[in-house]
Order: C-alpha cells, then structure tokens, then sequence
C-alpha cells in the first residue's frame, strides 16, 4: 500500500494519506480523495492511478501545472519511491510499497522470517541465541523480561523498550518490565500501536509517527515525541499474553522490516517462555490442591474433583445442598489434664498418631475429615462422594477408632467420646487455590457435635435418624430422648454397642 507524505507552507502541517484506491485524486473541492487548501491549487489538480506495474501520476487539467521532482508532467508518468509532487505551494512526497508505514506479519509467515538472511547476521543471531537460551534455562523468571528488554534495545538500538503482559484476571495489560521507567502504568507506551498489534496478532512497524494522521490522536505519540516504533504480540496457539515493544523518540531514523521480524521471532520466543512459566504454575497448583484432596476426601473422589476446579474453576464455588450426609464429631475425653500431666512433646506425639490414625480410618471407610479441632475432628459420609451406607461406614468408623486405642496404640492411654447425626447438610469449598476447605453447614451438624458433647467416656452415640439408616448388622440400644440447643423437639438417642 502506497502512501503520500505533505510538506505544506515550509514543513507546517504534515499528514501522511495512505493511497488504498485504484484511483485517488486530488484538488481544492471537498469532493476530491485528498482536498487540498491552498490558492495555488486547482479545483481538480492531479490523478494517481494503480497500475499493474505500479502507481502513475496524471495532471487533472490544472491551471498551474504539476510538477514531478520540480519538471512539469505533460503525460501520465510512473511514481518512484521518494518523488515529490508539487501543487501550488504544496509538495508531496510519495511513499511506494517498500516504505509504508505500516507493516504486520501474520503468523503464517513467521518461518520464512526466521530463515531470512538478515536475522543471520551477526548482532541479530547472537542476540536471538541469547534469547532462546534464557528461555530454555532461565532460573530467575522475575529479571528474565528485564533481560530480554535489554537485548533487544540493544540489537535494534531502540530509546524505550518494554515487555507488556495481560493479567490472568482482568485482561488489562500490565507493564512486565522496560528498560527504562515510563511512568505510572503504561501511559508511556502507545495504546493505538499496542491494540492494533494485539487485535491483528500481528507484528507492527510504524515509521512517521508524528505526521502519520492515524496517530493524530494518539496524546501518548505526541507528548513522548514518538518518532518511529516497532510492536509485536506475544502469543502461542489462540492465546494472546502480551506484547514485546520498542520505539525511538530523539533518534528520528526509522525502524525498518529487519527490525520488526526481529522483534517479531523475539516476541515469539517470549510467548514459549510465558506458556511454561504459566503451565508450571498451573501444575503446582494442580499439585498442590491434589495433595490438600488427597489428605481429607477418599481417593476415589479426588479426580473428580480436580477435573471441576480444572473444567470449570467457578463451579468449585457454588454451594450445593446433599440431601443425606452423615456427620460425626470425636474428641478426647479429659485433654486438658493430660496436657498438664504429660510433657507438651509427648502430647504432640500423642495428637499426631491419632489424627494420622483418625484420617485413615475415616477415608478408608469411604469418609472424608472435615476439620481438626483442637483435640477432636470432624468427618463427613455422603459428600463430596456418597454410599447407600454412610451411617454404617460412619459407625465403623468410631468402632475401628476404639479398637485402635483398646489395642494400646497410644502411647499415652486416652478414651475418646463420639456423636454421631444424619441429615440435609449445604456444603460451600472456601479458601484458595493454597489452602482449599471444604466446609457443611445443617441441623445434622450441630446435632452431631451436641451428642458427642453428651457421650460419655467410651460412648459413641447416634441419632435416630442414622439408627434407622443402618443396613448392616451394627447392635444399638435406645438410650432415651435428649434436649439439644436450637431443637423446640427432643432428640431420640441410641448407643452403639461394642
């Protein structure tokens, strides 16, 4: 795409036209592709016309004339790059394919770039090697972009250079790293030539800036004195990360095409970086949120869980209600007289062996632990996965846990007190993605952990809606109706018996 530059009234004034017709004309009347205000010009003044071998210009039957390099044109005469049209006082400079403003890569084109002779020279290979070396072997991901800045204002000879990356969340782009501070945020960096390089996926070359009139607007061009600049997306597959980009202000030479593929394979290398640092994370986190599953829900539920938070991250929010879930609170009976007759080592010791012992039980049985409280537990048979049975793996549970403890696995000898409801419970998962708990609330809940409160030493008591859940043979007996806080009807209560 052809372009012509104006030098109006002694380099007043100058806008760039971009040529985008087969035909574009010239003259004083409005109704002309380019209207030009000046006394000296006629009404229709001249023609530019695309032909197969280029663009011709042809006098419109002006009354002054015009001139092509200072001569008069009689006849339709072929345009070369650089040639100046002169039409009253005003002098045109004509810009051929070769030096159009604007200039993108599509990605298609990205091999052949590479491959070109000039990014086989000696600065640019080196610089390339560089690049693809840190990025292969980079063990500091927070100064590596500053590094990479530095390269690549280095080898192009570029006044300001920053690496931009879009935050996971938000979208917006964030200043990763600049050889130099811009200011707050990126009011340094062009935004026109940022969102045309992101939206086009599209390496960018733009010469001229401050008299090209598609920049007119752009305050950030005008105020930093932006002469020429060079952006490229940082992109892998669908996904855009960013942008690599870098101008010159004082220096008014222009970047040219080997600068803009340079930066283009820079910015390609960049992407490759910024997918494996983000895969690494991912994971990490991936392992992180396995292991927290791992150690509190059964393994059977542990992939379906991760392909939620994976699939679809906000459902792992969401609150759900289970309509049947059987809930049941330990503790130790007398914890705190044995924290003062026995050294707060052993008493560690102590809490680590039954837990460790509690939570094997428990998702053995098809459970998952809830929570730790202090001397106790909670654990939770129906959700995130359910069983016809859950009353009687919740029993089985408690029964094995006091066999545990018959059999003198503990060190220091202790007796714990069980309770035992169930019913509808809402569970919601908080935290995040370094600390995940999955917590129910319900009447069941608060049921259970008031019937642990009423067991004695060696008990394990359960309501009469788990009694008349059980399906196995597991012996009860009825031990009579309790009051329970926040309940107007009393509570029909059963032991289990050993």
């Amino acid at each position: 795409m052809a372009s012509l530059s104006t030098i109006y009234k002694g380099d007043q004034n100058r806008t760039i036209y971009t040529i985008e017709k087969e035909r574009v004309s010239a003259g004083r009347l409005p109704s002309n592709d380019i209207a030009i205000i000046d006394p000296g010009v006629s009404r229709n003044h001249f023609l530019i016309e695309r032909e197969q071998d280029g663009y011709y210009l042809s006098d419109n039957g002006s009354s002054n004339g015009t001139l092509l390099n200072g001569e008069k044109i009689t006849l339709s005469t072929r345009l070369r790059d650089q040639d100046r049209i002169t039409a009253g006082s005003v002098v045109f400079v004509f810009h051929d394919d070769a030096f159009t403003t604007i200039r993108e890569i599509p990605a298609h084109e990205l091999d052949a770039i590479a491959a070109s002779p000039s990014l086989l020279n000696h600065v640019y290979f080196d610089t390339i090697f560089s690049a693809l070396r840190e990025t292969i072997y980079a063990t500091d991901p927070v100064s590596f972009p500053a590094r990479i800045v530095s390269l690549v204002c280095d080898a192009i000879k570029a006044e300001y250079g920053a690496i931009l990356i879009a935050n996971e969340k938000t979208g917006e782009l964030e200043l990763m790293a600049a050889n130099r501070d811009p200011g707050p945020g990126i009011r340094g960096i062009s935004s026109a030539i940022l969102d045309r390089s992101i939206k086009n996926r599209a390496g960018l070359l733009v010469k001229n800036t401050g008299i090209d009139n598609r920049f007119a607007n752009d305050r950030t061009i005008q105020n930093m004195g932006i002469n020429s600049a060079v952006c490229a997306p940082i992109w892998e597959k669908e996904h855009i990360f960013g942008a690599l980009y870098a101008d010159r202000r004082l220096d008014h030479t222009p970047f040219n095409e080997d600068h803009l593929n340079f930066v283009t394979i820079m910015a390609n290398l960049l992407a490759l970086h910024v997918a494996r640092e983000r895969l690494t994370r991912q994971i990490a986190d991936e392992r992180t949120i396995a292991d927290q599953i791992k150690r509190l829900v059964p393994i059977e539920a542990v992939a379906g869980m991760l392909d939620m938070i994976k699939n679809n991250p906000a459902g792992m929010w969401n609150v759900q209600t289970v309509e049947r879930t059987t809930v049941m609170f330990a503790d130790i009976v007398g914890f705190t007289s044995l924290t003062e007759k026995n050294e707060p080592g052993d008493i560690a010791q102590l809490l680590r062996a039954f837990f460790d012992r509690a939570t094997t039980v428990v998702l053995e049985n098809g459970g998952s632990v809830n929570k730790f409280l202090g001397d106790g537990f909670m654990a939770v048979f129906g959700t995130p996965l359910s069983h016809p049975d859950d009353p009687d793996r919740a029993i089985r549970s408690a029964l094995q846990l006091f066999a545990w403890i018959r059999a003198g696995n503990s060190r220091i000898p202790i007796s714990l007190r069980i309770g035992i409801d169930t019913g509808p419970v809402t569970g919601i998962m908080v935290g995040s993605a370094q600390r995940l708990e999955y917590t129910i609330i319900g009447d069941c809940v608060n049921a259970a952990a008031r019937l642990q409160a009423r067991a004695d030493a060696g008990q394990i008591l359960i309501s009469s809606a788990t009694n008349n859940s059980i399906q196995s043979q597991i012996p009860t007996k009825l031990v009579g109706e309790i009051t329970v806080k926040g309940k107007e009807k009393l509570l029909k209560v059963y032991e289990v018996l050993p």
